[in-house]
């Protein structure tokens, strides 16, 4: 969390005066010409040169129409360059080094000052709107007004849709007076009628026209997305499809009857809820997302409407269904939470479960088959990769897998925060791994007589000076490691592949279910189970889980009589009675990051 950026936002409306840009001249010819000699290659310079002259800007004794000119010629580099500067701290841990911290907040800085040059323009210029008294002939000026306020409060809204965008990709907590000044912008446009009012941002992903009122639910929609369910990747795609869907949702001062959001424009916090209404003031605004609920339920329909082609590549299954269960009536949460200060041991990913679930036997071991060999159509994981999918490989491949899986291979220890029924809410401190992320498949027990239980982290989020939170959900008590292939209509086989399987679960009402890599395994297929030396033959069904990472499915035995009803197959695969367990301990009862001075020269 940058200091520099929270009194940013919270300070007063500078005072004009500076008579001078150190860099650069005033006009904006001068500016034109001096940002086009800016080498966009050495980011460490260009970067400086920027972040020096948005600041002086920012206090510049000009006109504010002169100051609009001057960063609209700025803003284009400032968006390569804060892309440039985002190679280093994006889809890397989530605990940042000391270094990439830097590089965040230099980034986050050179936004929110571009930001808080268009808030000062809009704000004077209300002001100027609002207490000067234009007669018949100085119509056209106050046209003028209202349009440089109307594109101010505009480019402001959308500066800080991105510096939010952002921080939620680094699952950072919104930054102290952010909402205000959002809130800030759009009331100043619904005071001068200005809301309707609609700019083309070449600048965005699709440089759509959007009104003043689309660019501030932008904002509204992100915060709503519960985003640190999402991993970084599907952060960037829903911040980037904002764009289109935006027309889809409505806001209004009164209630239609199908809101499910409000925002309080009076105090500095995100929109909630409408169920979680205490009291009604008139400065709240309803929001209206059927449509676009409505529109995510068609995707996944036999007669799709797309907006736009990009849906159809960057909107993966698991993330509509995110977004459906998000713009849906909040379920009531059905455990209750309970304070607890203990250590959690864990293992992450599919492969990592999977080790601990065998005893730390390889896949090879496990399934009794020497040269287990890769799937050529399924991608090696690398780390930071978007989807971890099982990883086999050919003994000439040594190298790779060692390099691809230790952080998999590793057991970890971790702080509880609070425990329930369902789950758990651990806290990491220190350096995390690539491989932690949301949606994730985790292994845990609190003790090392315990079995492995198997989980999912459902979200993750950064705490200032304290570490990274995230949330565990058990999916099962116990698990079982095995392999399992893919048999096709042809006869041909696929590659074993990891697989966990789930025991049933009467009390929870859950069957017995199998958990699979996410690009390999479908609904419908005909599977072969292999643990030991003895397979078994299946069908998977309904899909019951889907991430980036794993699926988890019911499946019925489709040649059961070939088993050994003594053997372990069959007493993971046959319906058993499993008690219902809770967690033991439930049944028990950074440095300041506003010295840049260090890092131009390293970019």
């Amino acid at each position: 969390m940058n200091l520099n950026i929270i009194k940013l936002l919270n300070a007063d409306l500078p005072t004009n005066s500076l008579k001078k840009l150190s860099l650069v001249g005033e006009s904006k010819s001068e500016m034109q010409t001096w940002v086009a000699s800016l080498s966009m290659l050495n980011v460490g310079e260009t970067a400086k040169q920027l972040y020096t002259t948005l600041q002086e800007l920012l206090i510049l004794d000009v006109p504010d129409s002169t100051r609009f000119e001057l960063i609209e010629v700025l803003r284009p580099a400032v968006y390569t360059i804060i892309e440039s500067l985002s190679k280093h701290y994006i889809n890397q841990n989530i605990l940042l080094d000391e270094r990439a911290e830097r590089i965040a907040g230099l980034a986050q800085q050179l936004r929110v000052y571009a930001a808080m040059i268009y808030r000062s323009i809009a704000v004077r210029t209300t002001e100027d709107l609002q207490t000067h008294t234009f007669g018949l002939f100085a119509v056209g000026k106050k046209k003028v007004f209202l349009n440089l306020a109307a594109q101010a409060i505009h480019r402001g809204l959308t500066e800080f849709f991105r510096l939010s965008a952002e921080s939620k990709t680094l699952y950072l907590p919104v930054y102290k007076g952010m909402w205000l000044r959002l809130h800030e912008l759009f009331q100043k446009a619904q005071t001068l009628e200005l809301s309707k009012f609609a700019l083309r941002d070449e600048n965005q992903a699709y440089g759509k026209i959007l009104t003043i009122e689309q660019a501030y639910l932008r904002s509204i929609f992100m915060s709503a997305c519960n985003t640190n369910k999402l991993r970084q990747t599907e952060i960037k795609k829903i911040s980037q499809l904002s764009e289109i869907w935006v027309g889809l949702v409505r806001i209004s001062p009164t209630p239609s009857g199908r809101d499910l959001f409000l925002v309080d424009t009076s105090i500095d916090a995100p929109p909630m809820y409408i169920s979680q209404l205490k009291q009604i003031n008139p400065s709240m605004y309803y929001i209206d997302v059927q449509e676009l609920l409505s529109h995510f339920e068609n995707l996944g329909g036999d007669h799709v409407k797309l907006l736009h082609p990009s849906e159809e590549t960057l909107l993966s299954g698991s993330l509509r269904l995110h977004l459906l269960q998000t713009l849906r009536a909040p379920a009531e949460r059905s455990t209750e939470r309970h304070p607890h200060n203990g250590v959690i041991n864990l293992s992450l990913g599919l492969i990592g479960a999977h080790y601990q679930l065998a005893d730390r036997q390889s896949f090879e071991e496990v399934i009794q088959i020497q040269e287990v060999i890769t799937n050529p159509e399924i991608p090696i994981i690398q780390p930071g990769s978007a989807h971890n999918v099982d990883l086999n490989y050919s003994i000439q491949e040594g190298k790779v897998r060692q390099n691809a899986t230790k952080e998999y291979l590793e057991a970890y220890q971790c702080q509880i925060i609070n425990i329930s029924l369902g789950g758990y809410c651990i806290r990491w401190v220190g350096t995390t791994p690539n491989v932690l992320r949301s949606g994730e498949l985790i292994a845990i027990r609190e003790n090392d007589d315990a079995e492995w239980s198997i989980g999912l982290i459902r979200w993750v989020q950064q705490q200032l000076n304290s570490g990274a939170e995230f949330g565990i959900e058990i999916l099962s008590q116990r698990g079982k490691a095995c392999g399992a292939r893919v048999i096709h209509q042809d006869g041909y086989s696929s590659d074993y592949m990891r697989t966990i399987l789930l025991p049933e679960m009467k009390e929870l009402n859950r069957t017995a279910s199998i958990i699979a890599p996410i690009l390999a395994f479908k609904s419908g297929h005909k599977i072969s189970i292999r643990l030991g030396n003895e397979e078994v033959r299946a069908q998977l069904m309904r899909e019951i889980v889907v991430t980036q990472s794993f699926s988890q499915f019911e499946f019925v035995l489709t040649q059961p009589e070939k088993l050994n009803p003594n053997s372990e197959l069959s007493k993971h695969t046959q319906k058993q009675e499993v008690p219902l367990e809770v967690p033991v301990s439930l049944a028990a009862k950074s440095k300041p990051r506003d010295e840049l001075d260090e890092i131009w020269d390293t970019l």
